[in-house]
């Protein structure tokens, strides 16, 4: 006997076009053995991935930590500090939910010019010279339509992928 979940039979009662073109051959086994995969599998991703409006400062600590990062603290309120191979980064956890990744160096000499070309030349990260010319490095993970952990912690692997290619470029065009 073959066991049908609940809502796979919704599924196939609702299909009735389907059942009747299919029935009576092998093609309504597969079709059934399909939905129900299809249904299972949907049914693990939600359970695993909880929709949220926007995380909590110590819940994004905890999700970086378990995530293998291993120096995350609060700078506060809303500042998380995370070190990374010997550089600072901070997730800003906005109050509407969004999320901003921030990095900032110091003592590199760098052209408007070089900038505008970084941000010509490259997604998912912004570049700017802070109020003291120091180059700064930002991305943001709008929280409308839903953050899951997997996105944050997607999102900021690659801010630190990013960070790491801000840094060559900025020894490639360092005019101090």
């Amino acid at each position: 006997m073959i066991y049908i979940s609940p809502i796979l039979y919704k599924i196939v009662q609702t299909e009735s076009i389907c059942t009747h073109l299919l029935e009576g051959t092998p093609m309504r086994l597969l079709f059934i053995l399909v939905a129900g995969f299809v249904s299972l599998v949907s049914t693990m991703a939600s359970a695993d991935e909880q929709v949220r409006d926007r995380f909590a400062d110590h819940q994004l600590v905890q999700l970086l930590e378990e995530d293998g990062y291993t120096s995350v603290s609060m700078a506060d309120d809303g500042y998380i500090r995370v070190r990374v191979d010997g550089d600072t980064m901070y997730l800003l956890n906005l109050e509407d939910g969004d999320l901003q990744a921030y990095y900032v160096v110091s003592g590199v000499g760098i052209s408007y010019a070089d900038i505008n070309e970084w941000n010509k030349t490259r997604r998912l990260s912004r570049a700017y010279l802070d109020d003291d010319r120091d180059p700064t490095l930002e991305a943001d993970l709008l929280s409308n339509g839903g953050l899951t952990e997997a996105k944050v912690t997607e999102f900021f692997h690659i801010f630190t992928g990013s960070v790491d290619q801000f840094k060559d470029f900025l020894v490639d065009h360092d005019r101090s």
